[in-house]
């Protein structure tokens, strides 16, 4: 029971966090697209609504959806800056996995 108990624990490589806001259609098929990521590698996810007094990610109030792809570090840290990558408006499952391997293929 201990050994699935850690493996549950354990973080997954991968971080998306998506960028939306309320009133949204295309978040709607962001969100199922990433569903249909995840179904074929699992990630950790996060969602952001840009209009909630949220005055970073307000350069993104008209170009929702975006994603931002990066790796994990340590037991809490994301990768920053250069190394993430990201996806807007129209994107595809098979799109986003190619991508997350892209972001586990670089060099630490």
């Amino acid at each position: 029971m201990r050994q699935t108990l850690t493996l549950f624990l354990r973080r997954l490589p991968v971080h998306i966090t998506l960028y939306s806001r309320a009133t949204c259609s295309l978040c709607d098929t962001a969100r199922t697209e990433l569903a249909r990521a995840w179904e074929k590698r699992p990630f950790e996810y996060a969602e952001v609504d840009v209009m909630k007094d949220n005055d970073k990610w307000r350069v993104y109030e008209f170009d929702v959806p975006v994603i931002h792809i990066a790796r994990t570090i340590g037991e809490k840290g994301i990768e920053e800056g250069k190394n993430i990558r990201k996806l807007m408006h129209r994107f595809k499952a098979a799109e986003v996995v190619g991508v997350m391997e892209q972001v586990l293929s670089k060099e630490e």
